[in-house]
């Protein structure tokens, strides 16, 4: 709806300038999303990483490192996941393209490796009116 639309803009506005802030003041960032929001989707975590990436003018490797190391180390669990090291988690997503060159390449996942087994080519059901109005924004 569009009120709807107006408190998203109001929301997505606000967190791109705290970001940009944060940055600023060297004040660390970790990426996440809001799970439980009708708009937001598991399979879609990427966006969060491209958005930061396109709105707030952080690198590729900066937006990849605040979803996964650093989410770790400010959880306090980066001595077991967030990076991929002897002896910690080996979760991990593969993708066909670089998102180091394109971050728009995690959204094409080859495969899984979660807890020591392979998935691929993960399938999930795509709500096709989020992706469309979401894609408006990349």
């Amino acid at each position: 709806s569009e009120v709807e639309q107006f408190n998203g803009k109001v929301v997505f506005d606000g967190i791109i300038e705290c970001a940009k802030q944060a940055l600023e003041n060297d004040i660390p960032i970790v990426l996440g999303n809001d799970v439980g929001c009708p708009w937001i989707t598991q399979y879609d975590y990427w966006r969060e990483l491209y958005y930061f990436h396109k709105y707030v003018g952080v690198s590729n490797a900066y937006a990849i490192y605040c979803a996964t190391l650093q989410a770790a180390r400010m959880a306090g669990i980066d001595d077991e996941t967030g990076s991929i090291e002897v002896g910690k988690s080996a979760d991990m997503i593969v993708t066909k393209d670089n998102p180091l060159d394109d971050l728009l390449a995690l959204r094409h996942i080859e495969f899984v490796i979660m807890r020591g087994n392979r998935i691929a080519h993960p399938t999930n059901k795509i709500n096709e009116q989020v992706k469309t109005e979401l894609d408006k924004f990349l």
